[in-house]
C-alpha cells in the first residue's frame, strides 16, 4: 500500500482515494486530507468550472 501524498500516513489500515489535486497533481490522499483538501480537487471529466 502507498502513502497520503499530503500527511504521508499509510499502511493496511489507512484507505487512499487518487485526487487529481490542483496544486499537486495526482496523488493518492488519505481520508482526512481529502475533506482537509477538498476545495482543492479538480471534480474529474471537467474543466474545473460549475454549471448551474
Amino acid at each position: 500500500m502507498g502513502k497520503c501524498g499530503v500527511c504521508g500516513k499509510g499502511g493496511e489500515d489507512v484507505s487512499l482515494l487518487f485526487a487529481r489535486h490542483r496544486d499537486l497533481g495526482g496523488v493518492w490522499l488519505c481520508s482526512d486530507c481529502w475533506r482537509n483538501e477538498y476545495s482543492k480537487i479538480v471534480p474529474s471529466g471537467s474543466s474545473g468550472s460549475c454549471c448551474g
